[in-house]
């Protein structure tokens, strides 16, 4: 080749760019961490003569139109910290949760009544796990910015167990619902 071989790692935050960077080269070249935003410029990393890794900040699309999908952006990782309020985040995501996954809550929070996890109201939920993981405040009140922020934590450090949030099929029903919402939004747009 005259040339050397370049390649380019890109992605949504916080999935692993750098650290499949780091796994390809055999050492810690790019820097890591559990949050989004940990690369803020574009790397560059020598493999060999003539072959050079690119990693690149993680990327989201400029609207995101499924509002579901941003609340799980949100509960995975891949939107910044002060872009969301953990606690709208966390009753989100005991939504999404609570009917699949109903046997996994109640395996990782002791919770009662197993069987009915499915019926119970997310903010119920989030109270009941944080009582159970302490997360109390004097007088006996949850604190439930403690409970939200150790539910999203358990899913991402997959306490919780293997979970998937939206299915294919999912996908495609909520973005033909929101791209009609959004052409709506445009007609009406344009009449005003």
């Amino acid at each position: 080749m005259d040339k050397p071989l370049r390649v380019l790692i890109c992605g949504i935050p916080n999935v692993g760019k750098s650290t499949l960077m780091n796994t390809l080269v055999g050492r810690k070249a790019a820097k890591t961490g559990d949050e989004a935003g940990v690369t803020r410029i574009e790397q560059r990393i020598n493999l060999a003569s003539d072959f050079y890794l690119y990693d690149t900040p993680g990327m989201l699309w400029p609207k995101i139109i499924v509002e579901k999908s941003g609340y799980h952006l949100a509960a995975s990782g891949a939107v910044g910290r002060n872009a969301y309020d953990d606690e709208e985040v966390a009753l989100e995501l005991l939504g999404t949760l609570k009917k699949p996954y109903a046997a996994l809550l109640a395996a990782r929070y002791r919770l009662d009544e197993p069987d009915t996890i499915g019926q119970r109201h997310d903010d119920a939920l989030l109270e009941e796990i944080g009582r159970k993981r302490g997360a109390v405040m004097s007088g006996g009140k949850v604190n439930l910015a403690k409970a939200a922020e150790i539910v999203i934590q358990d899913f991402r450090s997959a306490a919780l167990g293997h979970i998937t949030l939206e299915t294919p099929d999912e996908i495609q029903t909520w973005l033909a619902e929101a791209q009609a919402a959004e052409q709506e939004r445009q007609r009406r747009k344009q009449l005003e």
